[in-house]
């Protein structure tokens, strides 16, 4: 039967890496009948690779204002994709990592919708997700919130978003729950539940994984990845980065420009941690709330006899600001970006220097020409004077 596959995240597991991945060998998906279809249109801060954004994506005004109609049309318009893939390929894969946020909040109809279409239009939806464990994947979400700045988010603590995750977004941690009211829409068969873990994983490798659960394996056929997307910032740079988001003087392009090097230093620095952003107590604390569904999540969506994650909580100490690194780290950071406004200066002082050079080559040409315009006799004057001397 004709099949689509719908990978809704969730946030912060690779999902820029799989996106990234079938981008690239959609030529040799297309030779196994699996279709990754093209983004119609280009949505604010959602990269093209997140082709499934339609489904929960809102548009926007120039004057700001939200254009529902335009919404539907882009709905409509993705839909209509998917039946014409499925003219020539039995297999179509949509993806983006906010369908599984937007389940709980903007977008709570979304499945009902599809299974309509797909009954329909007589295929099958099979939705996959993969899960990590709850103090990782709130971590994460606010690594990803300070580094990108998007919203108000941005400037919070850990401790501060720790606890307004609680109060606002609880349900996309209640993992049970929303599984229940997915598979109550596509049978609890068509939904594929996979553990953010590389133990888990085929091969070790997340797009092997999720390769071998859309029924393909990777062969030499496919181009690999040659690192990770999307990679987080250490704790260090993530406070530098969170003190930059309360500049009210400074244009989202330029937190931007500094980002850039605060990304390259947490390469090196990101392998030396060995502190938690949350102290022991309140991991353990946060994780008590969701340990019987994890319990039930395992039992009734994996089913292997394997807790759905290590309970361990490592007791490490509360990462602090005044961290012996924190001053390293800064340094580097001012002095990468002070080396690049330095060259990007030279280059352009060059670049000044030789078009300088030039207009005083042409001026010396003009000057040439004028002097010999004025010291050439006219040749009918010549010629007249010969006459009539």
């Amino acid at each position: 039967m004709k099949t689509l596959y719908l990978h809704i995240g969730t946030t912060k597991t690779a999902t820029t890496s799989i996106q990234r991945f079938l981008e690239e060998n959609k030529d040799v998906l297309q030779k196994y009948g699996y279709c990754f279809p093209d983004s119609l249109h280009v949505y604010p801060r959602a990269n093209k690779r997140r082709n499934a954004h339609f489904l929960v994506a809102k548009v926007w005004d120039a004057d700001g204002s939200r254009n529902q109609s335009k919404e539907k049309e882009y709905f409509e318009e993705g839909l209509q994709q998917i039946r014409t893939a499925f003219g020539t390929y039995d297999h179509v894969i949509l993806t983006d990592e906010s369908i599984w946020h937007a389940l709980s909040y903007s977008k709570k109809s979304l499945l009902q919708e599809l299974k309509k279409e797909a009954d329909e239009q007589k295929y099958q939806i099979k939705v996959i997700v993969y899960l990590r464990r709850q103090d990782g994947l709130l971590i994460s979400r606010w690594n990803q919130e300070v580094k990108q700045n998007f919203n108000s988010v941005a400037v919070m603590t850990c401790e501060e978003y720790l606890a307004a995750s609680e109060k606002k977004e609880k349900k996309i941690y209640q993992y049970a729950q929303k599984l229940d009211e997915i598979a109550a829409v596509i049978g609890k068969n068509n939904l594929i539940v996979r553990r953010f873990s590389p133990k888990s994983w085929k091969d070790g490798s997340i797009i092997h994984d999720f390769m071998h659960e859309i029924g393909l394996d990777v062969t030499e056929e496919f181009q690999e990845l040659e690192e990770s997307e999307n990679l987080r910032l250490d704790k260090n740079t993530t406070e530098i980065k969170r003190i930059l988001n309360k500049s009210e003087f400074l244009t989202e392009k330029e937190i931007s420009y500094f980002r850039r090097f605060l990304k390259e230093i947490s390469k090196d620095y990101i392998k030396e941690e060995n502190t938690e952003m949350l102290a022991k107590e309140e991991l353990q604390q946060f994780l008590e709330l969701y340990a019987k569904e994890n319990e039930r999540v395992a039992e009734e969506y994996i089913g292997d006899g394997q807790p759905l994650f290590s309970n361990e909580v490592k007791d490490l100490p509360k990462w602090n600001p005044q961290n012996e690194k924190m001053q390293e780290e800064i340094i580097q950071f001012f002095a990468a970006v002070t080396m690049d406004l330095r060259r990007t200066n030279e280059i352009q002082r060059q670049k000044i220097n030789q078009q300088e050079k030039r207009i005083r080559q042409l001026e010396k040409r003009a000057n040439e020409f004028v002097m010999f315009r004025d010291k050439a006799k006219h040749p009918f004057r010549t010629i007249w004077k010969k006459l009539f001397r």
